[in-house]
């Protein structure tokens, strides 16, 4: 065990003991002069420790990172600027920026340098990262760690406050934009190459004439919003790490799920989002009810040895009822090799087979109404070494609040929070294809 290891579970320890010792204060019936100032002592050092414990755990993080790096499969190591920017993220809450809101003023102390760091005027998104495992009182729910660079705005970024969404399963990069509109440039014509024989001056059939052709595609700013009504106790207690679990949690969970519904499904009318499938052409009509060798020749057939080389560089993401369908689909009797589903081999051996809630409903786009559309995403080139963009979702990095109703009376403060998010943007359409299973 290192010396950070060591350093963190010696204050996870020491955690562990002062809220039991609270506990075993609170069920006194009687306290005394003495009682209620050890109380009142370990209570007042518990945000103390909160910030001791994250900064042990980023220490931890930070030397398995050196290791990786060393063994060289590690991703970047932070320099300076980087630490600083994880520091930052580790002394700022959500909840205080939440009551610099209710009060009417502008955020102070670590809030207000994080904003300067990450050069917005809200609640940064690299703060949405929940709370580690370890450092959140009462909370005993898994959760999916962050990666190593999770904080720092870097171009291809996902932040984790969407990283429940269908957009990471689908390879779609969310770089930051400052200000404006967003502009990428999308692949139309692929280019030929050719081999040119020695001393050739450009002749037709020297090079091929077929050159790449491209369109920019721009975007502007769409906003997605979630709301929370908090009560003036609530408000009291923004220092407890339950509290701001809670909010992180929740407004990341909500904004997650409307960016899934967005991404996927929106037509670029009025306030939507242009999503996937408005971008991709719809499949032909499909008769045969999928079956398990249905579903394999769905994967095997997203082989087109450029952007998938093998059946690991496919991916689908299904519908619900679709990916139901496929648990209970089996082998038949003819090819029997064990009881195993479609979804079961798909997961396996394949590069994954999921579902989204928010996928189209069966028969959304055909006549049949036991048709569901999925997607299947040709992951090849992005999981490269040097990883090829496949995607964008541009966003504009950072939340707003704003409080527009409040029932004063009852002590509560609705909070409106927002985020700006462009159109999903295929930068190579090649990589992704819609296709469509039928069901019954």
């Amino acid at each position: 065990m290192t010396k950070a290891q060591k350093r963190l579970r010696e204050l996870q320890d020491r955690k562990s003991k002062e809220r039991a010792r609270m506990a075993e204060l609170s069920s006194v019936d009687e306290w005394t002069d003495e009682t209620r100032a050890e109380y009142d002592g370990l209570e007042a050092g518990i945000p103390d420790l909160e910030r001791h414990l994250r900064a042990a755990q980023t220490a931890v993080e930070d030397e398995e990172r050196e290791v990786q790096d060393k063994a060289g499969n590690g991703g970047p190591k932070p320099d300076a600027e980087q630490r600083e920017r994880i520091e930052l993220r580790s002394k700022a809450s959500v909840g205080r920026y939440l009551a610099a809101a209710l009060r009417g003023r502008a955020p102070d102390g670590a809030e207000a340098e994080l904003q300067a760091a990450a050069g917005v005027e809200g609640i940064p998104f690299e703060l949405w990262q929940p709370p580690a495992r370890e450092q959140r009182q009462g909370e005993d729910r898994a959760i999916t760690p962050a990666p190593g660079t999770v904080g720092i705005n870097l171009d291809v970024l996902r932040p984790y406050v969407f990283a429940p969404a269908v957009v990471s399963r689908l390879g779609i990069d969310m770089p930051m934009v400052p200000s404006g509109t967003y502009a990428s440039g999308t692949i139309t014509t692929p280019a030929t190459s050719g081999a040119v024989p020695k001393g050739g001056a450009g002749d037709v059939g020297d090079v091929p004439e077929t050159a790449a052709a491209f369109t920019v595609a721009t975007t502007t700013a769409h906003r997605i919003g979630a709301s929370l009504l908090l009560s003036l106790e609530d408000i009291a207690n923004v220092g407890q790490a339950n509290f701001e679990a809670l909010l992180r949690e929740h407004i990341s969970v909500a904004v997650s799920d409307e960016l899934d519904d967005q991404a996927l499904n929106g037509d670029g009318s009025d306030d939507d989002l242009t999503g996937i499938f408005e971008r991709l052409t719809d499949p032909s009509r499909t008769t045969a009810v999928a079956d398990f060798d249905g579903y394999a020749a769905a994967h095997a057939g997203g082989v087109d040895g450029l952007w998938a080389s093998g059946i690991k560089d496919v991916g689908i993401v299904v519908g619900p009822e679709t990916y139901q369908h496929a648990s209970k689909t089996f082998q038949t009797a003819a090819n029997y090799k064990g009881e195993l589903s479609a979804a079961a081999y798909a997961m396996a051996n394949t590069g994954g087979f999921w579902t989204n809630k928010r996928m189209p409903a069966k028969g959304t786009f055909d006549t049949v109404d036991d048709v569901q559309q999925a997607i299947l995403y040709r992951m090849g080139r992005s999981q490269m070494p040097t990883p090829m963009r496949t995607a964008v979702c541009p966003h504009w990095g950072y939340f707003t609040i704003d409080d527009i109703y409040t029932t004063a009376r009852k002590g509560q403060r609705r909070f409106v929070i927002n985020t700006l998010v462009g159109d999903v943007i295929l930068v190579q359409p090649d990589a992704y294809a819609q296709i469509a299973f039928q069901l019954a």
